[in-house]
Protein backbone atom coordinates (compact mmCIF):
# COMPACT_ATOMS: atom_id res chain seq x y z
CA UNK A 1 0.00 0.00 0.00
CA UNK A 2 2.90 2.30 0.21
CA UNK A 3 2.78 2.63 -3.53
CA UNK A 4 -0.82 3.76 -3.41
CA UNK A 5 -0.07 6.47 -0.86
CA UNK A 6 2.88 7.69 -2.91
CA UNK A 7 0.71 7.96 -5.99
CA UNK A 8 -1.95 9.90 -4.21
CA UNK A 9 0.44 12.03 -2.18
CA UNK A 10 2.52 13.20 -5.13
CA UNK A 11 -0.27 13.00 -7.71
CA UNK A 12 2.18 11.19 -9.98
CA UNK A 13 1.22 8.05 -11.81
CA UNK A 14 3.38 5.09 -10.94
CA UNK A 15 5.06 3.38 -13.86
CA UNK A 16 6.70 0.05 -13.65
CA UNK A 17 10.37 0.37 -14.81
CA UNK A 18 10.03 -2.84 -16.81
CA UNK A 19 6.92 -1.47 -18.53
CA UNK A 20 8.73 1.81 -19.28
CA UNK A 21 11.67 -0.10 -20.74
CA UNK A 22 9.26 -2.21 -22.87
CA UNK A 23 7.52 0.90 -24.23
CA UNK A 24 10.89 2.51 -24.97
CA UNK A 25 11.99 -0.67 -26.77
CA UNK A 26 8.78 -0.79 -28.82
CA UNK A 27 9.18 2.89 -29.77
CA UNK A 28 12.76 2.32 -30.97
CA UNK A 29 11.71 -0.79 -32.92
CA UNK A 30 8.89 1.19 -34.58
CA UNK A 31 11.35 3.97 -35.56
CA UNK A 32 13.83 1.44 -36.97
CA UNK A 33 11.06 -0.34 -38.85
CA UNK A 34 10.00 2.96 -40.40
CA UNK A 35 13.60 3.77 -41.34
CA UNK A 36 14.06 0.31 -42.80
CA UNK A 37 10.84 0.60 -44.84
CA UNK A 38 12.01 3.96 -46.23
CA UNK A 39 15.38 2.48 -47.22
CA UNK A 40 13.71 -0.51 -48.89
CA UNK A 41 11.27 1.78 -50.73
CA UNK A 42 14.18 3.90 -51.98
CA UNK A 43 16.06 0.83 -53.17
CA UNK A 44 12.96 -0.48 -54.92
CA UNK A 45 12.47 2.86 -56.69
CA UNK A 46 16.10 2.82 -57.77
CA UNK A 47 15.83 -0.75 -59.04
CA UNK A 48 12.61 0.10 -60.88
CA UNK A 49 14.25 3.15 -62.47
CA UNK A 50 17.27 1.08 -63.58
CA UNK A 51 15.00 -1.61 -65.04
CA UNK A 52 12.99 1.00 -66.92
CA UNK A 53 16.20 2.54 -68.28
CA UNK A 54 17.33 -0.89 -69.46
CA UNK A 55 13.95 -1.48 -71.14
CA UNK A 56 14.10 1.93 -72.83
CA UNK A 57 17.63 1.20 -74.08
CA UNK A 58 16.43 -2.12 -75.49
CA UNK A 59 13.50 -0.39 -77.22
CA UNK A 60 15.88 2.18 -78.72
CA UNK A 61 18.11 -0.62 -80.04
CA UNK A 62 15.08 -2.40 -81.51
CA UNK A 63 13.82 0.77 -83.19
CA UNK A 64 17.28 1.36 -84.58
CA UNK A 65 17.20 -2.12 -86.09
CA UNK A 66 13.73 -1.45 -87.54
CA UNK A 67 14.95 1.79 -89.11
CA UNK A 68 18.01 0.02 -90.55
CA UNK A 69 15.77 -2.65 -92.04
CA UNK A 70 13.47 0.02 -93.49
CA UNK A 71 16.47 1.70 -95.13
CA UNK A 72 17.63 -1.63 -96.56
CA UNK A 73 14.11 -2.27 -97.83
CA UNK A 74 14.06 1.10 -99.60
CA UNK A 75 17.52 0.49 -101.07
CA UNK A 76 16.43 -2.93 -102.32
CA UNK A 77 13.27 -1.47 -103.88
CA UNK A 78 15.37 1.18 -105.61
CA UNK A 79 17.83 -1.44 -106.90
CA UNK A 80 14.96 -3.56 -108.22
CA UNK A 81 13.46 -0.55 -109.98
CA UNK A 82 16.86 0.31 -111.48
CA UNK A 83 17.29 -3.27 -112.69
CA UNK A 84 13.81 -3.29 -114.19
CA UNK A 85 14.52 -0.01 -115.98
CA UNK A 86 17.79 -1.42 -117.28
CA UNK A 87 15.98 -4.53 -118.48
CA UNK A 88 13.41 -2.38 -120.27
CA UNK A 89 16.20 -0.33 -121.84
CA UNK A 90 18.18 -3.42 -122.79
CA UNK A 91 15.14 -4.92 -124.51
CA UNK A 92 14.81 -1.75 -126.58
CA UNK A 93 18.57 -1.77 -127.20
CA UNK A 94 18.51 -5.37 -128.34
CA UNK A 95 15.71 -4.53 -130.79
CA UNK A 96 17.77 -1.62 -132.07
CA UNK A 97 20.85 -3.82 -132.30
CA UNK A 98 19.04 -6.38 -134.47
CA UNK A 99 17.84 -3.59 -136.74
CA UNK A 100 21.36 -2.19 -137.00
CA UNK A 101 22.79 -5.65 -137.58
CA UNK A 102 20.45 -6.10 -140.53
CA UNK A 103 21.75 -2.91 -142.11
CA UNK A 104 25.36 -3.73 -141.37
CA UNK A 105 25.22 -7.28 -142.73
CA UNK A 106 26.98 -6.83 -146.10
CA UNK A 107 26.24 -10.36 -147.16
CA UNK A 108 22.51 -9.89 -147.07
CA UNK A 109 20.99 -9.55 -150.50
CA UNK A 110 18.31 -7.19 -149.38
CA UNK A 111 17.75 -3.75 -150.69
CA UNK A 112 17.11 -1.09 -148.08
CA UNK A 113 15.01 1.87 -149.03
Amino acid sequence: MIIDTNIVARKIEYKDPVEEEWEKFQKEIKEETTTSAEIIAGEQEEATAERQIDEIDEQIRNWSRVLDLELKKEETKKKIQDIEMLDDNSENDSDNETDIDEFLDWRAKKSYV
